[in-house]
């Protein structure tokens, strides 16, 4: 299937998962409108702190919920409405002064404008992210080192092109497979900065551009500022070591024949896992998806992920306390934990990376970003977990 094939596939599934979503939003707008309703504001409510506080964690639930889902399958303006309600509640015992019932109905009226708020139309799906290639493109004009890498990366299964001339490459890019990993000398002939003013060109003018790795000679704080102005993503000194540039390459791409990333994830709210997992079973990683947090732990015992992403704000276990779990089990030690948020507090982050986490995605997210996330990580467990087997058997 050719790229414009599986992007109309991705967008007609992940239209046909908004439009049963839509289906169900009247309900979930009925359910969250009566847990508003049924704060108590009245009376003494200040003296029964604790059915106050219990009931805004029940609403604080379902806005979290429909912030996440709302956004990602492309319905931006429910979820910017959402993550309001949620403002209003992280707010609400730090405004003593501020009238309850105008509060609760502020979030009355934020429920109203969903309701009657522009859905869009199918365009309004996110598009897939480009799909890896798993090729590697080195432009190197020295022939002995580009020999001698091109031999290197082949030999340990990556598919790389080899291209002696910047400029020629520069000319060509836009045509050619776009790859997971350009490994780019700096100096080519008399031209001591050809590299990086190719690769800043691409830039300016294609946007992002695949992870960029400058080979040089030279390894003072000057030429790797310029190179990291010019878009590096590594620099690497030469004489590059066989070790060096087949790590360098493990960290970006996938080699030939290699098992898929396994990636878990784990959220109560299935709208938002199907279109995670479309998007990255679209892009070759095999997914298992887990909407009961509590079967999680048996679920990554027989997966044996390479990554975990984990909603932050569950019923009944929250995220940061499934990473603690998680973490107790020797197995999952080293297995980067990636949580999922609607929040943006500091506090809920340190408390997280705290208890095992490792990183924040905040929902709804940017498709690419997401990807690469997990993409960047899964590689690097996969290959610290090996390196730790080969230690134990040695």
């Amino acid at each position: 299937m050719d790229n414009k094939d599986s992007q109309e596939t991705y967008r007609e599934q992940l239209d046909t998962l908004r439009t049963r979503y839509l289906e169900k939003l009247p309900e979930k707008l009925d359910r969250l409108e009566s847990l508003v309703f049924a704060i108590p504001v009245d009376g003494f409510y200040r003296e029964d702190n604790a059915n106050v506080q219990s009931q805004l964690n029940l609403v604080y639930q379902e806005a979290h919920s429909l912030a996440g889902s709302a956004g990602t399958l492309g319905l931006g303006r429910i979820s910017e409405e959402a993550q309001k309600l949620q403002s209003i509640i992280d707010r609400w015992f730090d405004h003593s002064s501020t009238d309850p019932v105008l509060q609760r109905d502020t979030m009355l009226q934020l429920v109203q404008s969903m309701r009657q708020g522009d859905v869009g139309t199918s365009s309004d799906v996110p598009t897939l992210p480009g799909r890896g290639t798993g090729k590697i493109h080195l432009v190197e004009d020295n022939e002995p080192d580009a020999d001698q890498m091109l031999s290197w990366l082949r030999d340990a299964g990556f598919d790389t092109e080899l291209f002696m001339s910047a400029s020629v490459y520069g000319d060509t890019f836009e045509v050619l497979p776009r790859p997971d990993l350009i490994i780019m000398d700096v100096h080519f002939g008399n031209d001591v900065s050809a590299g990086t003013r190719i690769i800043h060109f691409l830039s300016q003018k294609l946007g992002r551009l695949p992870p960029v790795a400058f080979l040089s000679a030279q390894s003072d704080m000057k030429s790797r500022l310029a190179a990291l102005r010019a878009g590096a993503t590594q620099y690497l000194t030469k004489p590059i070591s066989r070790e060096d540039l087949l790590q360098l390459a493990d960290e970006h791409v996938q080699r030939k024949d290699s098992p898929a990333l396994r990636v878990l994830m784990v959220d109560d709210e299935e709208s938002v896992l199907e279109a995670n997992r479309l998007t990255l079973e679209h892009a070759g990683l095999k997914v298992r998806s887990v909407s009961d947090p509590f079967e999680t732990l048996e679920a990554a015992h027989e997966f044996d992920p390479d990554v975990i992403m984990l909603d932050m704000l569950m019923p009944e276990i929250s995220g940061s306390e499934l990473a603690s779990v998680l973490r107790q089990d020797w197995q999952f030690d080293a297995v980067p934990i990636v949580f999922l948020t609607t929040e943006s507090s500091p506090d809920q982050k340190v408390i997280g990376t705290a208890l095992g986490g490792d990183d924040f995605i905040t929902k709804p997210c940017e498709q690419d970003y997401l990807l690469t996330s997990l993409i960047a990580r899964a590689r690097r467990s996969r290959r610290l977990r090996e390196q730790m087997n080969r230690n134990r058997r040695s």
